[in-house]
């Protein structure tokens, strides 16, 4: 039944909100993680998906551009993002950093600090920016999957429509994992094909959602 919900929310049919298609797409995070899922293939990622529907909705003429590194963190990459918004005013962003910050050891108030940080750019850019949250990793210590959760319910409070919570999207029911089997690429860690189905999904109606009250969905 997940699958095939899937699967039909991926083709559903395009929504045309003028404000999607009058400024640049950048989809900035850990290449690792944003692209390159095992057993994700190259037409099935999450950019793959966003592109496809950026230039469905506005035209090939839309610049959709991926700005990522493996291993990459928003803790690191913050400031080079403000300033990449800062050039490119307006802009729309999808920053999709989902476990390694927290694999490396930051704390949830580190990772709010550069979530507020992310938050102030796009004020000033005046950019569309979702926010992405944490997906569950199964080789997490019950601590590390702990700050994902507090983090999650803190950022949601604290960046409100702009941040886009994952974790309860992919959380296994199952007292022996963390990450959803049916989601899962194999290895606990990356997510599959119908994973980064989900993700697009769930950027996708959140981007709507930002555009403004009485879009089309």
């Amino acid at each position: 039944m997940l699958l095939a919900a899937v699967a039909g929310l991926a083709v559903a049919a395009p929504v045309r909100p003028a404000g999607l298609c009058d400024r640049p797409v950048y989809l900035f995070g850990d290449s690792s993680l944003l692209a390159r899922g095992v057993r994700a293939s190259g037409s099935a990622d999450l950019p793959a998906r966003m592109k496809v529907f950026f230039r469905r909705v506005c035209g090939d003429g839309i610049k959709v551009e991926t700005i990522a590194r493996d291993g990459g963190r928003l803790g690191d990459d913050v400031d080079a993002i403000a300033e990449r918004l800062a050039r490119t005013v307006p802009s729309i962003a999808i920053v999709h950093y989902p476990s390694s910050d927290i694999e490396a050891g930051a704390s949830v108030d580190q990772l709010l600090r550069a979530y507020s940080r992310m938050a102030q750019a796009c004020a000033s850019s005046v950019s569309i920016c979702v926010v992405g949250g944490q997906l569950p990793v199964n080789s997490f210590t019950r601590a590390a999957n702990d700050r994902q959760i507090e983090l999650e319910s803190r950022a949601s409070y604290g960046l409100g429509s702009n941040y886009l919570p994952l974790h309860r999207h992919f959380e296994s029911e199952s007292g022996t994992r963390r990450l959803m089997m049916p989601l899962d690429s194999g290895d606990g860690r990356l997510v599959n094909d119908a994973g980064h189905a989900t993700l697009f999904e769930l950027y996708r109606r959140r981007l709507i959602e930002l555009t403004g009250p009485g879009m089309p969905r």
